[in-house]
């Protein structure tokens, strides 16, 4: 510990937005005698956030760029500036870095004398179609297994993908477990007057909010809140829903962990649902999953999904297919006394399992 403190630690972020980047490096801010934090905002979902670094005193923040969707060229060229801006400061001199995302990994194969530490925390390749997938998918481990470490968000992504050619003693799994900052508490009751259903986060799966959208206006019996943010498409599909049904409500963007207690108090059910076809899905360890086993809520999310069985296994919530019709059968059986017996269930489990 006392030879990091005397060390400098480069930070090469993504989005100073995302709640787990902030966290990540206000959490090696305890390590590190300095810490230089270069990274870009986004055009949507700015709460904020990356303000907590500023009120870190050996934080210091550069924001390169704030980047517009699709805008690729304006991309680049901030890669460029940000590369730029590191030689300037640092020069040939030896580096610890730590990267978030691929595109930033690729960007240290252009600093000399790196020392990179690798976060994965989504696997973006397995996105796309071949051949862009193999291409990827080549670039991304090979670069994972020239780095000093891996961190991986969660296990199955190196189950999975990585074990082949990564060494495990280079791996560490950092689940992306709640930072409360002494900001928010456990709910010791949920509401028990109807179902309430929480989607919070970004709005991603037009088509999954789509059906449950569908499902909630047939029953006003059920109460539907979208916390978050998304493409603006998927925005003003769930403002026109709003604006002709009572029981579905849109409340924007938030900021965490500020505001979850109060957003999970007015809910009973959170919604963690994906697109359980995609690969990446299939094995990621989403925040929600943290954040209802803090604050006791239950929780559904997808079947044939990693955190599905996290949460079967824990009791927490239930798992179901991501078509119509078993969301319908889902909402429509489901019962307050479903919802207050995985409750209190939650409430028995250590919190040091969901936050850190």
């Amino acid at each position: 510990m006392e030879s990091l403190k005397k060390q400098k630690l480069i930070v090469l972020a993504q989005s100073l937005e995302q709640p787990r980047v902030v966290k990540r490096i206000i959490k090696m801010s305890e390590k590190y005698d300095c810490i230089h934090v270069y990274g870009f905002l986004r055009d949507i979902k700015n709460v904020g956030n990356h303000h907590l670094l500023k009120n870190q005193p050996n934080i210091k923040l550069n924001i390169v760029q704030e980047i517009e969707d699709k805008k690729y060229l304006k991309r680049f060229l901030g890669l460029c500036k940000l590369l730029y801006l590191v030689y300037i400061v640092f020069g040939f001199k030896r580096k610890n870095i730590y990267v978030f995302g691929l595109d930033l990994r690729l960007l240290c194969f252009f600093i000399f004398r790196a020392n990179v530490t690798y976060e994965i925390s989504d696997i973006m390749w397995l996105y796309l179609n071949k051949p862009k997938r193999t291409l990827f998918e080549h670039l991304d481990k090979n670069l994972a297994k020239i780095s000093s470490r891996v961190v991986f968000t969660s296990f199955e992504f190196y189950n999975r993908y990585y074990k082949e050619y990564i060494d495990k003693e280079k791996v560490s799994i950092e689940e992306n477990k709640l930072e409360t900052y002494n900001k928010v508490i456990p709910l010791e009751n949920i509401p028990t007057d109807k179902i309430r259903i929480a989607y919070v986060g970004a709005f991603r799966y037009t088509k999954i909010i789509e059906d449950l959208i569908d499902v909630v206006k047939s029953d006003k019996s059920i109460i539907l809140n979208f916390h978050g943010d998304g493409y603006s498409e998927t925005v003003g599909l769930i403002k026109k829903t709003c604006k002709e049904n009572s029981n579905i409500f849109f409340h924007g963007a938030f900021k965490n962990p500020d505001d979850l207690e109060h957003i999970y108090s007015k809910n009973n059910l959170n919604f963690v649902v994906y697109q359980n076809t995609l690969e990446n899905e299939q094995v990621a360890m989403p925040n929600k999953y943290y954040e209802s086993g803090f604050f006791n809520i239950p929780i559904v999310c997808a079947s044939n999904t990693y955190v599905g069985r996290r949460v079967v296994s824990n009791g927490i919530g239930w798992m179901i297919d991501t078509d119509r019709k078993s969301l319908y059968n889902f909402l429509i059986n489901l019962k307050i006394e479903d919802l207050l017996n995985k409750h209190q269930q939650i409430k028995k489990l250590p919190k040091d399992m969901f936050a850190i």
